[in-house]
């Protein structure tokens, strides 16, 4: 793989970053357009932003590549990269998640999303059954008897279909349905139940439903007219369901790596709950349509799998803080600075630590040279800002990444909680541009 001079990438990223494109800071539907608004994830990144950098990056490489997001979430890096006909590994901890970019595969592929639209409809209209089809802790307390009837029917409409791919597809318009109709209010990402005057009826449940069935019809035929006017080469795409830290990483080393991603910016708890946000649909979905099926543990209750991810567990916390001491110059001066402020910030050093572990094991992974793109912001935690830019900068060089520049981008209205418990705004973001030799 044959590269441009190093000042060519970062004289073209300054110049990106100087004259940011208007759609950087478009909020709403048009933020989004076609698979990307599939469903409305937590954090999601501005997918315009992203391909950007992406073409930049693209423009250094002559010879063969792949796209790779370790923290892959609801697909937005995916589907920048299957547009430009790019092959690309996904990672993601949350089944929710990985069957998202799942349905987003198969609508590249032309999944017929409008037949199984038509066979849902027509299952849905003719069931009189009255039963409830699943059952998990809390199922009453997030759900009506009558509105678990109904979900029972879509649930088995669904179901109906026999294409996988295309049923992956309804399953997130599902997903969409119980987020924006269950007992729990839509404000938070995590779960609260709603005041009774803000309770969701059967009726209102149905025209939710059909309304997002519509749209996700409309996000496919969009998808899959720009596929029609490409010429790219087919791509392969492959989603791993699984903890970064354990997964089984593929290699290559005759293609050159870009890495392209936005890690969460603390543990799960403290920042942005995924598994509370998930926990609901995952209940609902037919496990043997989730990547790999799912794990029990994941689901024994509505924190459980905030707890398996990213700094989820203080176990062995010095440890884990003494090592980052070693790695990290910015953290060892964060730490400093909560020791002498008596700050408990073992989460800190606990997510830190994890993330440097993720990193390390998918350098490890990458034979050939790279390139990594991160998107980081800086959080409070414990009355501090946590200068995760900074320490993900650290992480990088100590890996052996040459930091090439970086973007520095205000923050519109964004789908993440902009004050954290204590108020402080979370308002600026860093992307990060390295490179591997």
């Amino acid at each position: 793989m044959k590269r441009k001079a190093p000042a060519s990438l970062a004289a073209r990223v300054k110049r990106l970053a100087s004259h940011q494109p208007p759609s950087w800071a478009t909020i709403g539907r048009d933020a989004r357009p076609n698979l990307h608004g599939l469903l409305r994830y937590p954090a999601m990144m501005i997918p315009s932003m992203q391909g950007d950098i992406l073409d930049v990056v693209l423009a250094e490489i002559d010879g063969p590549c792949r796209v790779t997001d370790p923290f892959v979430g609801s697909g937005t890096v995916m589907t920048e990269a299957l547009i430009r006909g790019l092959d690309f590994v996904g990672i993601d901890i949350n089944p929710l998640a990985a069957m998202v970019c799942e349905a987003k595969i198969a609508v590249d592929a032309r999944a017929d999303v409008e037949h199984g639209v038509e066979v849902v409809l027509h299952h849905l209209a003719r069931d009189i059954e009255m039963t409830i089809d699943v059952d998990f802790a809390g199922r009453a307390k997030w759900f009506s008897q009558e509105s678990a009837i109904y979900f029972s029917k879509i649930r088995r409409a669904i179901m109906r279909v026999e294409d996988v791919g295309t049923r992956k597809v309804l399953w997130v318009a599902f997903a969409d349905t119980i987020r924006r109709c269950s007992n729990s209010r839509t404000s938070t990402y995590k779960l609260h139940v709603r005041p009774d005057a803000e309770m969701v009826d059967v009726s209102r449940i149905r025209k939710v439903f059909f309304l997002t069935l519509r749209e996700a019809l409309q996000r496919t035929r969009d998808y899959q007219q720009i596929l029609a006017q490409s010429r790219r080469k087919t791509p392969k795409a492959r989603i791993i369901c699984g903890d970064i830290r354990t997964a089984k990483i593929p290699t290559s080393r005759t293609r050159h790596q870009i890495l392209v991603t936005s890690p969460p910016y603390g543990d799960n708890v403290t920042t942005i709950p995924y598994g509370q946000f998930s926990f609901l649909a995952l209940n609902w979905i037919d496990p043997k349509d989730l990547p790999g099926g799912v794990d029990d543990k994941l689901l024994a209750n509505t924190h459980a799998l905030d707890a398996a991810s990213l700094g989820g567990s203080v176990l062995d916390a010095q440890e884990k803080h003494a090592e980052m001491m070693e790695v990290s110059p910015t953290y060892k001066r964060f730490s400093r600075q909560a020791k002498r402020d008596n700050r408990d910030v073992r989460k800190v050093s606990c997510f830190m630590y994890d993330y440097w572990e993720s990193l390390h094991r998918i350098n490890s992974k990458a034979l050939g040279s790279a390139h990594w793109v991160m998107t980081t912001g800086n959080r409070n935690a414990a009355g501090l800002k946590v200068p995760f830019d900074a320490i993900n900068r650290d992480i990088v060089e100590a890996l052996g990444g040459r930091c090439v520049t970086s973007i520095q981008r205000k923050l519109p209205v964004k789908r993440m909680p902009n004050r954290n418990s204590i108020g402080e705004l979370i308002n600026a973001e860093t992307t990060l541009v390295a490179e591997f030799a």
